[in-house]
């Protein structure tokens, strides 16, 4: 798979300085590798590049000189496979305390993914009826698909797991929340993953294909098990992992700041072509 990812910051007023960090760079995995990966900044930038806390490639910059627009392209050649097959499944009993303290940082609830009061209820009689902690995700991740609809946007995500509940919409970053709130309600370890996927279910050689930022789950069953809640499968061939983390915060593609005096507007665009 081909991935370009362009995001343009388009200033009324000229910006002094901006700095910047930028999480574009896909990893590689057991399932996946990079063959090869450029970012360009315009204007030109001084960067530097770092591995964060979860293993995420982090490109600092910063621009010094004035400027009223800032465009950062991110393309990555990337072979994916689909997942080995899941082996058996774990029991509740063997979430015991020694592995909730070992994964602590995925159990815990952030702001962002706790679950709506009026959700939780819900999720309570779900817990009582599953014999296991896949039964629970499987039907966890089934009542979302019913309850919350996806709102297509490459934008980046603001709402929370509650305020998405409630409306009962948002763009596939908040109904990922939702789900991992939902797991680690019933003290399921589960973490956030950024990344891509192709649209298409079968992608035609060669022929690109527009798309947006994508976010599933991982959840922890004897070993880390991926779900796209969204798209209802399991990650595999079209799916290209960039970062992970406890939610979107731990996992923005572009975060920084800028000085002007001026509005910002900010433009998104996302290809993806097989390449085989």
């Amino acid at each position: 798979m081909r991935v370009r990812h362009a995001t343009t910051y388009t200033y009324s007023e000229p910006t002094m300085a901006s700095y910047s960090e930028a999480r574009l760079t896909p990893q590689t995995t057991a399932h996946q590798y990079v063959r090869r990966t450029r970012l360009e900044i315009a204007p030109t930038a001084w960067s530097q590049e770092y591995r964060d806390y979860w293993g995420a490639t982090v490109t600092a910059f910063e621009v010094t000189d004035p400027h009223d627009e800032l465009t950062v392209v991110a393309t990555s050649v990337v072979d994916t496979a689909d997942p080995a097959e899941p082996g058996e499944s774990i029991g509740w009993d063997a979430l015991d305390p020694n592995t909730l303290d070992r994964y602590c940082e995925f159990v815990h609830q952030q702001d962002k993914v706790r679950p709506a009061p009026s959700l939780v209820a819900e999720l309570d009689a779900i817990r009582a009826d599953a014999a296991t902690p896949g039964a629970y995700v499987e039907r966890v991740v089934e009542l979302l698909r019913t309850r919350v609809t996806r709102l297509v946007a490459a934008t980046h995500v603001s709402a929370t797991s509650e305020e998405a509940w409630e409306t009962g919409r948002g763009v596939t970053h908040d109904i990922t929340h939702i789900a991992i709130g939902a797991l680690r309600h019933a003290s399921i370890p589960a973490r956030f993953v950024a990344g891509y996927v192709h649209p298409e279910a079968d992608p035609q050689v060669d022929a690109p294909v527009a798309a947006e930022p994508h976010a599933w789950l991982e959840w922890w069953d004897g070993r880390w098990v991926g779900w796209d809640v969204t798209n209802g499968e399991a990650p595999g061939e079209r799916h290209i992992v960039v970062s992970r983390g406890r939610d979107f915060d731990d996992n923005p593609n572009l975060r920084g700041i800028y000085s002007t005096d001026g509005e910002v507007s900010t433009t998104v665009e996302v290809e993806i072509t097989r390449l085989a």
